[in-house]
C-alpha cells in the first residue's frame, strides 16, 4: 500500500538501511528495556528496533497508519497507541529501564522534547531524530546559551551522536537532521518550574543586559558574582541557579 505523506504532520520517513542500522546501534537499547517509539510512520525503525528488543509501544496520531503497521508487524509484539504523543499520560513510561525513540516531526520536535523534560518521569534515555538547528537549539553551547539549552541541561545531558542527510529521508526535507541522546540527571535539586520562569522573564528581551530582567525578579537586585552588563546568553547555568537561589529567598 502506498502512503501518502501528511504535511501537516511532519511526516519525513527514514528510508536509508544503513542509516537506520546506525540508530540502533547508537541506541544503547538492551533486551531487557521498555522500548517505546514516538511516531513510527512506516514502521522502518521500528523493523531494527525489534532485533534489539522482543515489544515495543509506538505512539502515532496517523489514523491511516495503524493498519499498515499492525499487518507489517503481525506476527511481532507491537503495542500500536492512536493518539498524539503530546497528549500521552507519560507516567506510563516512567521506570528505569524506559527508552524513548523517535524520528520527531520538525513541527513537534521541541514541544514534545521539554513535554518529556518537565515531566520529571523517570527514563534510562531517549534517542530522538531532529532537525539540527534544533538539536543545537538543545544543547548547552559554551559560549551562548539559550532558554532552551538551560531547561535541558538542568534535568538532563543532550548530545548529537551523528548528522542525518537529507537524502536519508522520504520526502526528503530541506535540511539536515541530527541524531540526539538525552540522558536524565539521576538527582536535581532545583525548582523546575520556577527555574522556567527565571529563565521566560531573562530570556524575553536577550539583547538587553542581565540588569534589565533583574529588575523585574527583585526588588532590590542582590550582589551576584556575575557582571549585571552581561547579556542573558553570556551567563552560565551557575549564574542561573544563583539567581534561582536569591530568587527563592524572597518568595
Amino acid at each position: 500500500m502506498q502512503i501518502r505523506h501528511k504535511k501537516s504532520l511532519g511526516q519525513n520517513f527514514l528510508k536509508d538501511k544503513l542509516i537506520l542500522e546506525r540508530i540502533v546501534d547508537s541506541s544503547e537499547i538492551n533486551p531487557t528495556d521498555d522500548v517505546y517509539e514516538v511516531g513510527p510512520g512506516d514502521g522502518a525503525l521500528t523493523e531494527f528496533l525489534f532485533q534489539k528488543v522482543n515489544s515495543i509501544t509506538a505512539y502515532e496520531i496517523d489514523r491511516s497508519l495503524v493498519p499498515i503497521l499492525n499487518k507489517k508487524f503481525s506476527e511481532r509484539n507491537l503495542e500500536i497507541v492512536n493518539i498524539d504523543f503530546l497528549n500521552a499520560n507519560l507516567e506510563e513510561l516512567s521506570n528505569a529501564n524506559s527508552v524513548i525513540v523517535g524520528n520527531l516531526p520538525y513541527n513537534v520536535s521541541s514541544q514534545i522534547i521539554l513535554k518529556i523534560l518537565e515531566s520529571k518521569i523517570t527514563f534510562k534515555h531517549c534517542i530522538f531524530m531532529v532537525q539540527k538547528e534544533m538539536a543545537n537549539r538543545f544543547i548547552l553551547n559554551q559560549e551562548k546559551a539559550s532558554k532552551l539549552s538551560l531547561l535541558a541541561k538542568l534535568r538532563a545531558d543532550i548530545e548529537e551522536l551523528f548528522e542525518i542527510p537529507p537524502e536519508a529521508f522520504n520526502p526528503m526535507p530541506k535540511v539536515t537532521s541530527s541524531l540526539i541522546k538525552i540522558t536524565p540527571h539521576k538527582n536535581y535539586s532545583q525548582d523546575f518550574d520556577t527555574f522556567k520562569s527565571i529563565l521566560t522573564v531573562a530570556f524575553a528581551n536577550p539583547r538587553k543586559k542581565i540588569s534589565y530582567p533583574l529588575k523585574a525578579l527583585f526588588k532590590t537586585i542582590p550582589k551576584f558574582s556575575f557582571s549585571l552588563d552581561l547579556r542573558p546568553e553570556d551567563l552560565a547555568l551557575d549564574d542561573y541557579f544563583e539567581i534561582l537561589e536569591e530568587h527563592e529567598k524572597q518568595i
